[in-house]
């Protein structure tokens, strides 16, 4: 199976609260996992074993260089642009702009890492695997959090052009294959920020789930050796 690329918009994130973990799952099931950050948080303030997971993390280019990247490319970003337009539903301008930003400097990492699946954790970083897709050879999922920053039409379409995904809206769920599982971790984060430090007093390990992450591990690797359909790429 190829590279999965693990699109992460920010980190540290706290609405990603166990990506840490779902990365060390996905690594003990030997899937070949990159996984890229966008952009930095400067804000959090880090603990040892984010530090320790720093060093796993490929992390793009600051701001300067990303803007030179697409000042380079006035075709290509114009092209971007114009598609956006013509879309029923849009994700807004600025969301748009800043992912469009990341997918032209990652179209290339892709490629250097022999990529051929693109797994966007949260709805913004959907916004730039849809554009890798437009710009390079890879099948796209998307895990869409509980209380997303797109509007709800723009991600319906944006899950048709997905191979699956975890969606924590059981009435998204409804209207999808089995290929999207209901995402059980994203729940129970969510009960576990209530829970507080009860959860750990009382032992309860809230994102166990050996089965959930055998199941997304096959997902994910099945998606990986998929041939993303043939249509014209962007050039740029």
């Amino acid at each position: 199976s190829g590279t999965i690329a693990y699109l992460i918009d920010r980190w540290p994130d706290e609405d990603l609260p166990i990506i840490e973990r779902e990365l060390q799952e996905l690594k003990r099931r030997n899937l070949s996992i990159v996984p890229f950050v966008c952009e930095l948080n400067p804000a959090r303030h880090f603990t040892r074993s984010m530090e320790r997971m720093a060093a796993e993390l490929e992390f793009l280019p600051d701001a300067m260089v990303m803007e030179a990247e697409w000042r380079a490319n006035p075709a290509l970003a114009q092209k971007l642009e114009e598609e956006r337009a013509q879309q029923e539903h849009r994700a807004s301008s600025a969301i748009f702009l800043r992912q469009a930003r990341f997918a032209l400097v990652l179209r290339r990492l892709l490629v250097d890492r022999k990529v051929s699946h693109v797994h966007a954790t949260s709805s913004r970083a959907l916004v730039c695997a849809l554009i890798l897709q437009e710009l390079a050879d890879v099948t796209v999922s998307a895990t869409i959090e509980p209380c997303p920053e797109l509007p709800r039409n723009w991600i319906e379409g944006a899950l048709r052009r997905c191979r699956g995904g975890r969606l924590s809206d059981r009435k998204l769920l409804r209207e999808r294959s089995s290929s999207f599982l209901f995402d059980k971790v994203a729940f129970h984060s969510g009960s576990r920020k209530a829970i507080g430090l009860l959860g750990k007093k009382i032992g309860i390990d809230l994102t166990k789930g050996a089965a959930f992450w055998e199941e997304w591990s096959e997902l994910l690797g099945r998606w990986s050796r998929e041939k993303p359909p043939t249509k014209p790429k962007i050039n740029g």
